[in-house]
């Protein structure tokens, strides 16, 4: 399949001289539309300008925030209150002396 030929580029002034010529071509409303089309997009140009601005700050607020959370962790609770609440039954095991001859007395303890 053969590809097809592109068009010969022309020089810049040929270029101007086709470009005068359309100009030419156009009738004086089609002008004024577009003439008042072509001062009126720098006006949107402008604010378009403030939405990047704002996103932008809002995205250096976000990563700011994000940083700050991982360079200061929360503090995490205390272990001693956790230590604290944890059962230990051993002090049972040394008040009650009836335990030590109970198992004495059987053949439990020898298994």
């Amino acid at each position: 399949m053969s590809r097809p030929v592109a068009p010969p580029l022309h020089d810049d002034h040929a270029l101007h001289a086709l470009h005068a010529q359309a100009l030419q071509q156009l009738s004086p409303a089609t002008l004024l539309r577009l003439r008042s089309a072509r001062q009126a997009a720098p006006a949107a140009r402008g604010r378009a300008h403030g939405w990047w601005m704002a996103t932008a700050c809002s995205a250096v607020a976000a990563l700011a925030l994000g940083y700050s959370f991982t360079a200061n962790p929360p503090a995490r609770p205390a272990t001693l209150a956790v230590a604290a609440t944890v059962d230990d039954s051993s002090d049972v095991l040394d008040e009650n002396p009836d335990l030590y001859v109970w198992l004495g007395t059987t053949d439990l303890a020898m298994e």
